[in-house]
């Protein structure tokens, strides 16, 4: 008897010999070939080949991003609160979690980036990564998460965030201002105001392939029609020298 899955796509990512992480939805919650339940909230967790070929499944509870380092080949899947760190082996496709991952770093958490060099990690969240409400993104190491070098401030609750090309600034938005930091001594060197209308909200920044420009989508619950996403020339900021 042939099985067909019937899954649908959360989030991917690829790694560097092309194989493909997933996070998948499948409605049935139980898979038919070996008779075992998917996870209460009937996500799971996929590691393919480059050919589609299945080389591990898990079932995951509330998973909502995958990201990888090809670098350090470090994994990491991200819920609204927790992050994990994971080992993985490309001659082997094994993974392994690090200790003391998949830990709380915040609530509600809305963006995620790794550094081009893959030793730091920015995981945004509004009422920041301590337990008290503080508008911060912590400079997190992607092994040891609160033994960080330092914060990045904002002056509101921080929604989104990425690194620049080369590592050496951090740009982040709150809904008031867009922000571009020093990566290594954690000081604003510009900010901008934004200006939002009624009803508008950041959803994430991000800068393009060559670096030289910023991108900015701004939703609008309200008026969806005035939805907007805006491109700006990077300021001509430099960073301190990793």
């Amino acid at each position: 008897v042939t099985y067909t899955y019937n899954w649908s796509l959360r989030d991917i990512a690829l790694s560097g010999e092309g194989n493909i992480f997933a996070i998948m939805y499948d409605g049935a919650g139980i898979d038919p070939v070996n008779d075992i339940p998917f996870s209460d909230t009937q996500l799971w967790f996929g590691h393919f080949d480059p050919d589609g070929n299945f080389i591990f499944s898990l079932a995951a509870e509330e998973p909502r991003r995958v990201e990888f380092d090809p670098l350090n080949n470090h994994l990491f899947a991200t819920t609204e609160s927790n992050l994990a760190t994971f080992d993985y082996d490309p001659d082997t496709g094994n993974i392994t979690i690090v200790d003391g991952t998949d830990i709380p770093v915040g609530t509600n958490c809305t963006d995620f980036a790794i550094s081009p060099r893959g030793d730091r990690l920015a995981y945004i969240c509004p009422r920041g990564n301590y337990p008290v409400e503080e508008f911060s993104v912590v400079d997190m190491s992607p092994r040891a998460y609160f033994n960080n070098d330092g914060e990045w401030f904002f002056g509101n609750s921080p929604i989104t965030g990425t690194f620049s090309n080369d590592g050496t600034l951090f740009l982040g938005a709150d809904n008031d201002r867009l922000y571009l930091f020093d990566v290594k001594t954690h000081l604003i060197l510009g900010d901008f105001e934004l200006g939002l209308l009624e009803g508008e909200s950041v959803s994430f920044v991000r800068f393009s392939r060559d670096g030289g420009i910023i991108y900015l989508l701004i939703d609008n619950e309200r008026y969806a029609d005035n939805s907007k996403f805006y491109w700006m020339p990077t300021p001509n900021i430099q960073g301190s020298p990793l």
